[in-house]
C-alpha cells in the first residue's frame, strides 16, 4: 500500500504496537532510568531500525504521520512506570534517531509532499538565537466570571493565541477580556537555529540554501554556530504575513520551518562522506605502495603543469597531521598551514579552486571579497532572532574539521587579515560584539596564496622583503614557498605543448571527439571523487606515531640547523615553530600512506621540504635566519639599523641634527654603502622614528 492512502490505526492499537516495539528494544530500563534521572534528563533516544526491525508498518507511519505516531509512543512509554510521572501530562520525549534513506533531504530538495512528513536534514548550523521559555500551556483569568481557561499554544507558530469564549461563563471574546497569568502558565525551553547545506554538497558555486530549525526542551542550548549534525524532524509550513492599513494580509506561500525531534552530533571528521566496502578495499590495496604520495601528487590539478614541490606540501596539508591532547588540557593542532607567493600567471589561484573542489569540507574564498566578520564570526541584528542580536558563523568557522582556502590574501586590508591570527595557530574563533561572548571552533587548515609586494618578484631585493604580509601573520604557516616566473627556453616550451595540449583536449572533448594522442590528464592517478574518499577514509582511520628512527631524524637535522646560529653574531636559524611543523609534515606523509607508524621516509620527506622553503624565503647573505618570517626584519639588517641608529645619535650630540649625507658617509666606514642606508634611512622615516625639522636636515624623535 503506497504510504499516501496509509490509514492512521486507532490510538489504542497504535500505543498496543509501540508498547511491543518498546519491549522488543528492550528500553524499559531506560525508560526507568530517565524517570528517576528526571529532570536532569529529559528523552529517551530510540534508533529508526529498531522500531523496523519489529513493525515495518509502524516505521512507516512514523514517517508518514510522525505527530500522532510519536505521541502514541510517549503514551506507551508511559505505561511501562510502575507509578506514573507527577503531573497532567507526561514530560519524556522519545528521540527518534538514524532515519533511512528515503528520509534523507538536502534543504534544497524539500518539497510540497513534504510537509508535516518526518525528515533528516545533514547540514551546518549557521546562526542560533538564545535560549528562550517559550510558552506552551496558557493560562487566562476571565474577568467576568473569574474562572481560569487554559490554551494551548502551537508549537511551531510564532503567533500567540487567546481564549475565543470563556469555558466557565461561556462569555466569547468580545463581551468579555482575559488576562494572562504568566505564573500559572507552564513554559519549555526554546531555541531557533539555522541550518545551511554543507559545502561540499554544493556544485556548480550554487549558493547554499538555508531552514529554520525550532528546538525545544533539552535539544536546546546544545548547538553552536559551525557544528555539522543531522536534524530529525517534522516539516512545517508557516504563513507569511505581512501589516497594512486593513489589517494583516495574509500570503498564499508559506516559510518552512523544520520542529526538531532529535540531533545526531558530528563527532568523526568527514563522517558525512559515503564510503562502501568496494571504496575501501580500493583503498587499501594502495596501503603498501611506495608511490602513492607520488600518484596522489599528479591527481592534484594534473592539467596545472610544474608545481610539482608546491602540491606535494598541499597534498600533506589535505591529510594533515594527528592533533594531539596533553594532559593539562593543552591543545597542539595538527593541520598544517601553508602560505604560496608567486608571480602572477603561475596557476595559485586555479591550484587553489581545484584543491578546495576536491578536498573534503572545503570552502573557498578571495581576499578582496573577505572581511574579519566574513573570516570568523559576526554578530548580526536581524528578524530571525526576534530583533536580537544573534550570532552568524564566517568561514574558518564553517570549514572546521575540512579546509579553507583564502586567494589574494594580500588583497585583504591589514584589519581584517589580523583575524586571522586566532583561527591559525589556537584555531578557535572569539567573539565578544553585542553583548555575545562566545569561543567557536575553526579546526582547519589554512591554504593561502598571495603576490608579491611589486606585483612581480624582482632580483635585485631578496624574496623575504617582497612578500607583503605582516610577520605576525607570516610566523603562523608552516610552510611557505615562493613562485618565480623566470624564462626558460626549455621550461617554456615543455609547458607551453602541455598547456595548448589541455585546450585542444578542452575543445576535443566539447565536440564528443577523442583526444589527438591520448588525454592530457592521462598520467593523474586517482579520480577526483576517488581521491576524496581517500583523504577522507585516511583522516577518519588513521592516527600515525613517530617511530623512534623518525624521532632522531628531525631531532638531528634541528640540532644541526640550530647549531649554525652558535657561531658569533649568527642569526637564529630556526625555532620550536618549525620543530612543530616538521612533526605534523612527517604524520601526514605517514598518513597519505595509510601507515599508523611514521617512519624513516616520512621524517626525512618532511626535513626536506622544511630546509626548502627555509632556503627559498628565510635566507639573509647565504644564511638560515627565521626572524624574516618571525618579525620581518634579519638579523643582518638589525645590526644595520642598529648602526644607523648610533651614527644618527652620535650626530645628534655632536651638532643638535644630522643630514642624510652626513649619515651615509659614516655608514660607508660600517661597510653599508649608500643604496642601502636610504633605504634603512627612510624605512625608519615611515615608522615615524625621524623627525624633519628643517628641509634636508633631521632629527631622532627618540633620542
Amino acid at each position: 500500500m503506497a504510504l499516501a492512502t496509509r490509514v492512521l490505526p486507532s490510538a489504542p492499537e497504535l500505543v498496543g504496537r509501540w508498547g511491543a516495539a518498546l519491549e522488543e528494544a528492550e528500553l524499559r530500563p531506560r525508560v526507568l532510568e530517565v524517570r528517576d534521572r528526571f529532570p536532569e534528563e529529559r528523552s529517551v533516544s530510540l534508533p529508526f531500525a529498531a522500531i523496523e526491525n519489529v513493525d515495518a508498518g509502524l516505521a512507516d507511519l512514523l514517517l508518514e504521520k510522525p505527530e500522532e505516531t510519536i505521541a502514541a509512543g510517549r503514551r506507551a512509554m508511559r505505561e511501562m512506570l510502575p507509578v506514573p510521572m507527577e503531573g497532567e501530562e507526561f514530560p519524556l520525549r522519545l528521540r527518534i534517531t538514524g532515519l533511512p534513506s528515503n528520509a534523507r533531504r538536502t534543504v534544497r530538495e524539500i518539497r510540497e509532499s513534504d510537509l508535516g512528513k518526518f525528515l533528516s536534514l545533514d547540514a551546518i548550523v549557521r546562526k542560533t538565537t538564545e535560549v528562550r521559555p517559550q510558552i506552551r500551556d496558557a493560562v487566562f483569568l476571565c474577568l467576568a466570571c473569574k474562572g481560569e481557561c487554559h490554551e494551548v499554544q502551537e508549537e511551531a507558530s510564532p503567533v500567540f493565541h487567546e481564549p475565543v469564549e470563556c469555558t466557565h461563563c461561556g462569555k466569547p471574546a468580545g463581551r468579555t477580556r482575559f488576562r494572562l497569568l504568566a505564573e500559572r502558565s507552564t513554559y519549555i525551553d526554546a531555541q531557533r537555529i539555522e541550518i545551511q547545506e554543507n559545502p561540499e554538497t554544493l556544485k556548480g558555486g550554487s549558493h547554499p540554501q538555508g531552514l529554520t530549525v525550532l528546538l525545544t526542551e533539552d535539544l536546546a542550548g546544545r548547538v553552536i554556530p559551525g557544528n555539522r549534525l543531522v536534524v530529525n524532524g517534522v516539516l512545517k509550513g508557516l504563513q507569511r504575513a505581512s501589516a497594512s492599513r486593513t489589517g494583516l494580509l495574509r500570503s498564499t506561500t508559506f516559510d518552512l520551518l523544520l520542529l526538531g525531534n532529535s540531533v545526531e552530533y558530528q563527532h568523526e571528521e568527514y563522517d558525512e562522506i559515503p564510503i562502501s566496502e568496494e571504496d575501501e578495499r580500493l583503498i587499501l590495496s594502495f596501503q603498501n605502495d611506495p608511490q602513492i604520495l607520488d600518484r596522489i601528487v599528479l591527481s592534484l590539478a594534473p592539467t596545472i603543469k610544474g608545481l610539482e614541490e608546491e602540491k606535494e606540501v598541499i597534498a600533506l596539508q589535505l591529510f594533515g597531521g594527528t592533533e594531539k591532547h596533553h594532559a593539562d588540557g593543552i591543545r597542539v593542532r595538527g593541520d598544517i598551514h601553508v602560505l604560496i607567493v608567486g608571480d602572477p600567471g603561475t596557476g595559485k589561484s586555479q591550484l587553489l579552486r581545484y584543491v578546495a573542489d576536491v578536498a573534503p569540507r572545503g570552502i573557498y574564498t578571495s581576499g578582496k571579497g573577505a572581511t574579519a566578520a566574513g573570516l570568523t564570526a559576526a554578530a548580526v541584528k536581524d528578524d530571525f532572532g526576534g530583533g536580537r542580536w544573534v550570532l552568524e558563523a564566517g568561514m574558518l568557522v564553517l570549514a572546521d574539521g575540512g579546509i579553507a582556502v583564502v586567494d589574494e590574501l594580500d588583497k585583504m586590508t591589514p584589519e581584517d587579515r589580523s583575524a586571522m591570527h586566532e583561527a591559525l595557530e589556537q584555531q578557535t574563533v572569539s567573539v565578544a560584539k553585542a553583548g555575545i561572548t562566545a569561543t567557536l571552533n575553526a579546526r582547519c587548515p589554512v591554504l593561502a596564496a598571495a603576490n608579491p609586494k611589486w606585483g612581480r618578484f624582482t632580483p635585485d631585493r631578496t624574496i623575504s622583503e617582497q612578500i607583503d604580509l605582516p610577520p605576525t601573520l607570516l610566523s603562523r604557516f608552516d610552510v611557505i614557498y615562493s613562485i618565480m616566473d623566470k624564462p626558460d627556453q626549455k621550461r617554456d616550451r615543455l609547458l607551453a605543448s602541455r598547456i595548448l595540449l589541455s585546450h585542444q583536449e578542452g575543445e576535443m572533448r566539447g565536440l564528443a571527439l577523442p583526444p589527438p594522442g591520448g588525454p592530457v590528464t592521462a598520467g593523474a592517478a586517482f579520480p577526483p571523487e576517488f581521491l576524496r574518499k581517500y583523504i577522507a577514509y585516511a583522516r577518519r582511520n588513521i592516527r600515525p606515531v613517530l617511530t623512534d628512527a623518525a624521532l632522531r631524524v628531525i631531532e638531528d637535522f634541528y640540532v644541526l640547523i640550530r647549531k649554525q646560529g652558535e657561531e658569533p653574531n649568527a642569526p637564529v636559524p630556526i625555532t620550536a615553530r618549525q620543530l612543530e611543523a616538521l612533526v605534523r609534515l612527517a604524520e601526514a606523509s605517514a598518513r597519505a600512506r595509510l601507515s599508523r607508524e611514521a617512519g624513516v621516509e616520512d621524517a626525512q620527506r618532511a626535513t626536506r621540504i622544511v630546509e626548502g622553503f627555509l632556503r627559498r624565503v628565510s635566507t639573509s647573505e647565504g644564511k638560515l635566519d627565521i626572524d624574516i618570517v618571525a618579525t620581518g626584519v634579519s638579523h643582518s639588517q638589525r645590526e644595520r639599523i642598529d648602526a644607523l641608529t648610533g651614527v644618527m645619535r652620535q650626530l645628534q650630540e655632536q651638532n643638535g641634527s644630522f643630514s642624510i649625507d652626513e649619515v651615509v658617509a659614516l655608514m660607508e666606514r660600517h661597510n653599508v654603502q649608500r643604496p642601502r642606508t636610504e633605504a634603512l634611512f627612510q624605512s625608519l622615516r615611515s615608522q615615524g622614528e625621524l623627525l624633519e625639522s628643517r628641509p634636508g636636515v633631521w632629527q631622532l624623535v627618540r633620542f
